[in-house]
């Protein structure tokens, strides 16, 4: 008995204090204004209005900050000094990812306000657009979130004044950027490739805007290496990294370069080299050793002997692999095309490793078949290096280049696989 009494005083007075503190809640009026916005709708409905409205304002800042990028570029004086509202940002915080105080009061009175009002104007596109497919102030609070959403922007950014711009998306980082393995938020490893290249990762908040125009990676300063450059694939592959803007393209050649049996020439090559492509192959009796062991030392010597062109080169270097959907599909066909499947499986446990290998970035392509010495098939080496580049401008490690959709399955085998 006097257990369930003290159980019953206990929850009473849990109560008491509970309501006591709503009383003062509502007593506080800007906290019961705030109380009345948030619930006068579903908070699903809510929450998701907030995101939508947030992400308007982040979207339209990214697309004037492409915007601004190309009119620092421009030939003409009006649209340079247009671009200049957000170059001095990057004077602030430079492609060495260091601050630079002399440009701290232009990053400040420019940069800054110009910001928030793009976040402004987009949170007020995005209620235009929520009020104009029928939500109503009757139903849902929208003008209320908006203006809500306004003062926590003008807060952030008065908080950011505060910090001299040291805010989480602006952190120094060396000798690298480490990699980022969010997909589709921006994380200040993501930024900090911006500062990089200025030219890519444009996004803000979210991939999208580099998801659209295929500004999600950078190869114009890149050194690359490529094997079976020779090939379908390859001299596809190098006409797309040509028209990139790629900065050099190495050839290793079989036999000339290496042997199965001797790396030691490709040495001095792979410590100049920004991105390795693996793009060589054979579906003969040597299949093991051109598509899994020839792969596996060439990267392995890669990541013991790269070293960076200069103090300044902050990005990891990359690894491309050329696999294939034999990866995924039950070993049919001849002996040789089963060989075949045998080796480009063998080669996966490595590939996982390097997927999540924080000392590089790896990019596993998973070509569908394609018209080359090794066969026919019902679409050209061309179209498949299309697609690829296709992917990896957006920013893809895993690749799929596909006609059959299997790629897309062997994307759950190749991540979540057991060795």
């Amino acid at each position: 008995m006097s257990f369930c009494t003290s159980t019953v005083s206990t929850s009473a007075m849990f109560n008491t204090a509970l309501q006591g503190t709503f009383e003062v809640f509502h007593s506080i009026q800007p906290l019961r204004h705030i109380y009345t916005i948030f619930t006068k709708s579903s908070p699903q409905v809510t929450v998701l209005y907030c995101f939508w409205l947030y992400f308007a304002g982040s979207f339209t800042f990214d697309i004037v900050h492409y915007l601004l990028h190309q009119c620092s570029k421009s030939s003409f004086k009006i649209l340079r000094s247009l671009g200049y509202l957000h170059q001095v940002h990057h004077f602030y915080f430079n492609s060495r990812l260091k601050f630079n105080e002399k440009y701290h009061w232009q990053n400040t009175c420019l940069e800054l306000p110009l910001e928030l009002a793009c976040q402004i104007c987009g949170a007020w596109l995005g209620w235009l657009i929520a009020h104009t497919v029928g939500f109503t102030e009757e139903e849902y609070p929208i003008w209320d979130l908006f203006v809500f959403l306004v003062v926590v922007q003008s807060v952030r950014v008065l908080v950011v004044i505060v910090e001299n711009g040291h805010d989480s998306h602006h952190i120094s980082y060396e000798p690298m950027v480490p990699k980022d393995n969010r997909w589709f938020l921006v994380g200040p490893q993501y930024h900090a490739l911006h500062h990089v290249d200025p030219n890519a990762y444009i996004g803000s908040t979210i991939r999208l805007f580099d998801w659209i125009l295929g500004t999600g990676s950078s190869l114009r300063s890149r050194r690359i290496t490529m094997t079976g450059s020779s090939g379908a694939f390859g001299q596809a592959m190098r006409n797309q990294l040509i028209a990139e803007g790629a900065k050099s393209i190495q050839e290793l050649k079989f036999r000339t370069d290496w042997t199965y049996d001797d790396y030691q020439s490709v040495v001095p090559i792979l410590i100049n080299t920004d991105i390795l492509i693996l793009a060589h192959g054979s579906n003969s009796d040597d299949s093991l050793k051109a598509n899994c062991e020839s792969m596996i030392e060439l990267i392995e010597i890669f990541k013991q002997n790269r070293k960076a062109k200069s103090a300044n080169d902050m990005l990891l270097p990359e690894v491309w692999y050329v696999g294939s959907e034999a990866e995924l599909h039950p070993l049919w066909g001849s002996p040789t095309m089963q060989s075949y499947s045998r080796s480009k499986r063998a080669f996966v446990p490595y590939a996982r490793h390097l997927y999540s290998d924080p000392s590089l970035l790896y990019r596993h392509i998973v070509p569908s078949s394609f018209n080359s010495s090794m066969g026919s098939a019902i679409v050209s080496a061309e179209w498949a290096a299309r697609v690829a580049m296709w992917w990896i401008k957006r920013g893809a490690r895993y690749v799929p280049v596909t006609y059959t959709g299997l790629a897309y399955i062997n994307y759950f085998k190749f991540r979540f696989g057991k060795d």
